[in-house]
Parts: C-alpha cells; sequence; structure tokens
C-alpha cells in the first residue's frame, strides 16, 4: 500500500505543479497583455502633454538695439495702463502695498492706509524718510517694511506714488 500511496502523491503533486505551470503563464500573458496598454497609453498621453504645453510663439533678440526697443514699447504700454486705470499712486497701492497696509488684522503690526494715528509721527519725519523707507526698505520697532513692497519692478517714481496715496489718505 505504501507504494500506492507513494504513487497518487507524486500525481496529485504532479498536478499541482502542472496548475500552478498553467497559472504563471496565464498571469504572465495578461501582465504582457496590460503592460503593453499601459505603454501605449503612456505614450499618447506624453504626445498630448507636448501638444498643450508647447510654446506658443517664439522671442528673437537681436542685440542692444532689439532690447532698447522691447523696453520702449514695454514703458509705453506701462505708462498707457497707468494712465487708462487713473492714479498711478491708488494702482500701486491697490497692486502691491494692500497686501499689508490694507489688512485690518495686521494692524498691530503694520500701520493701515487711513489710520491718522499710526501715520502721524511717520509723517512728521518727512515725505522724504517715508519715500527713502519705502523704496530702500526699513527696520523699525513694529515689524519690518520690505524695499519696494517686495516689488523690485517698481520704478521709484511709482513706490514715491503710492507713498502719495497713502499720506493722502491721511491728511
Amino acid at each position: 500500500m505504501s507504494k500506492e500511496q507513494d504513487q497518487i502523491f507524486f500525481r496529485n503533486f504532479s498536478l499541482a505543479l502542472g496548475v500552478i505551470a498553467v497559472m504563471m503563464v496565464v498571469f504572465f500573458v495578461v501582465a504582457q497583455f496590460a503592460a503593453s496598454d499601459d505603454e501605449a497609453e503612456a505614450k499618447m498621453r506624453s504626445a498630448k502633454v507636448a501638444k498643450v504645453t508647447e510654446p506658443v510663439g517664439q522671442v528673437t533678440a537681436v542685440g542692444e538695439e532689439m532690447e532698447v526697443a522691447v523696453e520702449e514699447v514695454v514703458a509705453e504700454e506701462a505708462t498707457a495702463s497707468d494712465v487708462a486705470s487713473g492714479d498711478v499712486g491708488k494702482t500701486v497701492y491697490e497692486g502691491v502695498c494692500m497686501g499689508c497696509h490694507g489688512i485690518a488684522a495686521m494692524a498691530a503690526m503694520i500701520p493701515q492706509a487711513g489710520d491718522a494715528a499710526a501715520w502721524g509721527p511717520r509723517i512728521e519725519k518727512g515725505i522724504e524718510t517715508l519715500y527713502n523707507n519705502a523704496i530702500n526698505g526699513f527696520q523699525g520697532e513694529m515689524g519690518m517694511m520690505p524695499a519696494r513692497g517686495m516689488n523690485q519692478s517698481l520704478s521709484d517714481d511709482e513706490v514715491k506714488a503710492a507713498v502719495d496715496y497713502i499720506v493722502g489718505q491721511v491728511q
């Protein structure tokens, strides 16, 4: 009987190994099929992304003359937009300064536009001091005024116009 039991065991064992081998082949084929779809889809997605993110145009620099011409056009457009939008000081205040000087929750640290009590001592120091602090930055007891309100693209005249606008609100 022992020989018969051994034959049954080897037959069942061989059958189990055969089933496992067939399952491995099936899994391999399914994995290859699934991976090939993912690769094709990834290529298609990357092509779509490349098309959507391609540059709209090109910039060609032809030396200093071109740079000067571009700067002149940009300056003309900026001046035109400032005139079209009204007062330069108000425009700069609303675009840059209001982020700190227009938030009532920050009144304990930063003098708010329109607060005569907070601005009085500063105005007494003179308008040139206010201009200098706004242009170059200032570290005071109440906090810090970053140079040009952290917008380095502002010209001195634009910063001065914004200071004039803020001072004009308390006078």
